[in-house]
């Protein structure tokens, strides 16, 4: 976010195209990072282009109209970018140990006389309530007006949290003071087109004087008039400043196409090691209150904040409205979280599903725990927020309640299920026994040999699946057992169906053709000896 026609459109570009190119080649990635840290500053030797911005092509996708695989920039004085726009693609990461969306976000520049200050204030404050990390591109230098514009930006939504806060005190909800205090995370002051940097010092020197900078402007230790530097510092977590050196004036121009060797390398070493500041040690997964953000409830308490901020002068109360929603989502979230994996942990420990009795105790006491749980989240808003918050997770458990009830209850009908293809093994060795016993065990000692063999086979598993089959009618009733029964029978129909469609598939002709074949070959055999 900043001001208008300073490049932040051109920076997300970058942005995209070290995502992308980290997403389809990790391996290459890890040997351009090193490259790019041996890489040194202030000696004669050019900084060799990054492979990640080398890679997609010559030109920048978002220089021209006809390409949408960047975020759109161009130069001259007209403006690109209107209102808030988001890329469509997540790129996952590993974040703090776990597997996270990152999304890129760009907004219209402000001051460029086609917006308010208020409305500048609203799309402002939206990025901060739904970003995890906000840069605030600068040109040139950190000057005051600056800083006291975002502040003012920001202002009235630390108010808000402070004016909900309070409305919880008096409902006896306690939150933290840090969640109050510091509603937002990151922020970086990105300051473009730095002239300060000179040719023969190192990075360390560059970055060193980019912190002198910042403490210049920006910490109030070092300010006769602290109050907005301080205003900030209690608004974010994290404050930090970066500056970049001018990308080379071939870009400004209107009729630039975008090609990546316009721009000046001592721009790209600075961009390479910035954008992998940004995504490698200094991102965190979005929160609201201590609460993280998931992909369920993101784009609900988004549409929240949107409604908000819709008149672009927002009043504390609709910002607490939001606040109140955003809670009451992540609340309710949390909830079914909880359910649905303890459900699906017993029905992994009971394949062939428990006992009514069983479930309806197990869900008693999941509730239980549940509510135990609610009770020690934080929820904006009086009493009754709380009070309908819980009454709306009871009816999604209560809906979640019945869904397993009747997937129990499939599991208890199939209980018997899996023993479907043993008992129709069962009843082939039988049939084959009966005729046996009626042509041939009576004159073929081989085939009484196999008679007892078939004998012991079908009786070992009918007394396999006779003591499945008592253990259910034991734990759930001879309903229970019969139904079991009778979907064991309907799926051996099925595989007899299933079976007999293969045997009519395959072609006898030829299966008879090989063995005779076979049969010959085997004759065949011994004659040759003899003549040999």
């Amino acid at each position: 976010m900043g001001a208008y026609r300073t490049g932040k459109s051109f920076l997300l570009d970058l942005f995209l195209r070290f995502l992308k190119f980290e997403a389809d080649f990790p391996e290459l990635a890890e040997e351009d990072a090193q490259k790019s840290l041996s890489a040194v500053r202030g000696g004669e030797e050019e900084f060799p282009m990054p492979a990640w911005l080398s890679q997609a092509g010559n030109n920048l996708e978002g220089a021209v109209d006809e390409d949408d695989e960047g975020f759109r920039f161009k130069g001259g004085m007209d403006h690109c970018t209107e209102g808030i726009w988001m890329w469509s693609e997540p790129f996952m990461r590993n974040i703090q140990g776990k597997t996270t969306a990152v999304l890129l976000m760009d907004t219209q520049g402000a001051w460029g006389g086609e917006m308010a200050k208020e409305q500048s204030a609203a799309v402002f404050g939206l990025t901060a309530v739904i970003s995890s990390k906000q840069i605030y591109n600068i040109n040139q230098q950190i000057q005051e007006d600056k800083v006291e514009n975002l502040a003012y930006f920001m202002r009235f939504a630390q108010a808000a949290i402070r004016k909900a806060a309070a409305e919880m005190e008096r409902g006896n909800n306690k939150l933290k003071s840090e969640e109050i205090e510091k509603p937002f995370q990151s922020l970086d002051f990105l300051v473009r087109d730095w002239r300060n940097f000179r040719d023969d010092w190192t990075v360390q020197q560059c970055v060193d004087q980019m912190g002198q900078h910042f403490a210049r402007h920006v910490n109030p230790e070092k300010l006769v008039e602290s109050s907005t530097a301080e205003a900030l510092h209690s608004m974010f977590s994290r404050l930090k400043c970066f500056c970049m050196p001018h990308p080379g004036f071939a870009i400004e121009k209107d009729t630039w196409t975008g090609k990546v060797t316009d721009i000046q390398r001592d721009f790209i070493r600075f961009a390479d090691l910035y954008v992998r500041e940004v995504f490698s040690t200094d991102l965190h997964p979005k929160t609201i209150l201590g609460s993280e953000l998931s992909t369920m409830s993101f784009p609900m308490v988004l549409r929240d904040f949107v409604t908000a901020f819709h008149d672009a002068a927002p009043a504390a109360m609709s910002f607490t409205q939001a606040m109140q929603n955003c809670t009451v989502l992540l609340a309710k979230e949390q909830a079914m979280k909880h359910y649905t994996k303890k459900m699906d942990e017993e029905a992994k420990k009971n394949p062939r599903g428990i006992t009514s009795e069983s479930f309806d105790q197990m869900d008693t006491s999941l509730k239980s725990a549940i509510q135990a749980e609610f009770d020690s989240v934080t929820i904006f808003g009086p009493d009754e927020t709380r009070t309908s918050c819980w009454q709306e997770i009871s009816e999604s458990l209560s809906a979640l309640h019945a869904r397993y009830v009747e997937e129990n209850n499939r599991r208890l009908e199939k209980a018997l299920l899996i023993f479907a293809p043993l008992c129709l093994v069962a009843l082939s060795l039988f049939v084959l026994d009966r005729i046996s016993d009626w042509t041939c065990d009576w004159w073929s000692q081989t085939c009484h040999e196999a008679s007892k063999v078939m004998l012991l086979a079908y009786m070992a598993i009918a007394c396999y699946v006779g003591v499945n089959a008592y253990l259910v009618l034991n734990d759930r009733g001879r309903l229970a057992a019969a139904m079991a029964g009778g979907e064991l029978w309907k799926e051996m129909v099925r595989l007899v169906g299933v079976y007999g469609g293969l045997l009519q598939e395959m072609n006898w002709q030829e299966i008879l053709a090989s063995l005779k074949q076979a049969a010959g070959m085997a004759e065949g055999g011994p004659q040759s000896k003899k003549k040999d």
